[in-house]
């Protein structure tokens, strides 16, 4: 046919360049509106709206196929995914129980097994193993998966507290903090494997032992088991419904020490120097350091000071916790815990203290916001919407993105009342986690 010229070319619009397939753009007078000129052997295409409209139809058509996929999938291993769940919560795992830790990790390393993953676990002398599993091996991208065994209810809570269902909505220790967490996981990576035997890139979950006291054995172990990892998703709870997590206060806990000189309180109170007067001085100057407006929050927890009234106090001790949105706060907060504690003591007494902050604030980097987007993307391609919310609880997110990984904490279904006799998690948004988390991996590794 005379005056048919194929453009073939890749076309940019609003700075993303879309080449997905060769597109071929015809002239034919009459049929589409195309003006079609040759300049140094290269054709410059203006379609109105046509061009853009048949791509962008292509890509929907694609990531709704693949999204009806995997909930396809999802939707009907329903039953399977609660009982797996039920199995889970059952098996109680308190951090401060090594055997049933393991015992839970023994479960979970089975049946990352049975999905073709390599495992290896990282044995505790005080806390139950760290399990790490990984698709075989490509030299693709990377994504890190977390989630942790314990929970922080003690071995005999099921009797007074037993896995129950109410309409949508299941109750439980662990039941989501965060046993709903780990089902999201290995149902989400399940599905994905289940469409497709052989991934461009790699997976790898990290499920630890010790998260509820603080991580103090694992924490030191995420620059190693994330240093080559591109992106990180946590599987902590979703906190309000169609919510995820880039945000997340730092925390530091911080121990401070004030000595004084002991005196008989009737006989001789000069001769004393009460360390109780002066952790109550630097208690009202600490306490001055809050800052609601910005998020920074400190909170003197546990007092203790002095053993008998008749004795002017030698000794006294304050526990505080520092909370802070982002690292020029950690820095703030710090330099003022310094000058506190080591300037303007009450004559005869003295103030040291020791912690540090053990979770740095969870922070957006720049690669977060690309990362951002194509989890964004799936979700639409699920109809679903997601807010980006901050958190003032902390998690293994904190540490994982100050390894310099982007990270999105959240993954969890959603829930409340962590830690509680009522702790509660959605049934419904259990599913359409995984359907998530399938769609994303998809996308990044897949």
């Amino acid at each position: 046919m005379p005056g048919i010229r194929p453009a073939v070319a890749p076309c940019d619009f609003s700075g993303v360049s879309f080449c997905p397939m060769l597109l071929h753009v015809y002239q034919a007078e009459g049929v589409l509106n195309n003006e079609l000129t040759c300049v140094d052997g290269q054709f410059q295409t203006r379609i109105q709206f046509f061009y853009l409209q048949v791509m962008l139809q292509i890509i929907k058509r694609e990531y709704f196929s693949m999204s009806n996929d995997f909930k396809s999938i999802i939707d009907g291993q329903q039953d399977d995914i609660l009982a797996y769940l039920e199995q889970l919560v059952k098996i109680e795992s308190p951090s401060t129980n090594k055997d049933q830790v393991n015992l839970l990790i023994d479960t979970l390393e089975r049946d990352y097994l049975e999905l073709g993953l390599n495992t290896r676990r990282i044995h505790q002398d005080e806390f139950g193993s760290h399990l790490v599993a990984e698709t075989p091996r490509t030299d693709g991208p990377t994504v890190l998966l977390v989630g942790h065994a314990d929970t922080v209810f003690p071995l005999g809570t099921l009797a007074h507290m037993p896995f129950r269902r109410e309409g949508d909505t299941l109750y439980g220790p662990g039941v989501m903090d965060m046993k709903g967490g780990l089902t999201t996981m290995l149902f989400g990576v399940k599905a994905l494997l289940e469409r497709q035997k052989s991934l461009k890139g790699n997976i790898r979950i990290v499920v630890n032992s010790d998260e509820e006291p603080g991580s103090p054995t694992s924490r030191p172990l995420w620059p190693e088991l994330a240093q080559d990892a591109d992106w990180a998703f946590v599987f902590e709870w979703e906190p309000e419904r169609g919510a995820l997590l880039a945000n997340r206060k730092g925390v530091g806990v911080f121990h401070l020490e004030f000595n004084g000189i002991s005196a008989h309180a009737g006989a001789e109170p000069e001769k004393g120097a009460s360390a109780i007067l002066a952790m109550v001085d630097k208690i009202q100057k600490l306490q001055a350091l809050n800052n609601f407006d910005i998020g920074t929050t400190l909170n003197v927890g546990v007092v203790s000071g002095g053993e008998l009234p008749y004795v002017i106090a030698d000794k006294a001790r304050a526990s505080i916790d520092i909370r802070v949105c982002n690292n020029s706060e950690q820095q703030r907060m710090l330099r003022s815990l310094e000058e506190i504690c080591g300037q303007d003591n009450l004559p005869g007494t003295s103030c040291t203290f020791t912690g540090e902050f053990h979770r740095p604030p969870l922070e957006p980097i720049e690669s977060t916001k690309e990362l951002i987007a194509r989890v964004e993307e799936v979700a639409r391609s699920l109809g679903q919407k997601i807010s980006w919310i901050s958190a003032g609880a902390v998690s293994d997110a904190n540490n994982i993105s100050a390894a310099g990984v982007p990270t999105i904490d959240g993954m969890g279904p959603y829930g409340g009342r962590a830690h509680s006799p009522d702790e509660f998690m959605s049934i419904p948004s259990l599913f359409y986690k995984a359907t998530l988390l399938a769609g994303i991996l998809k996308r990044l590794v897949g």
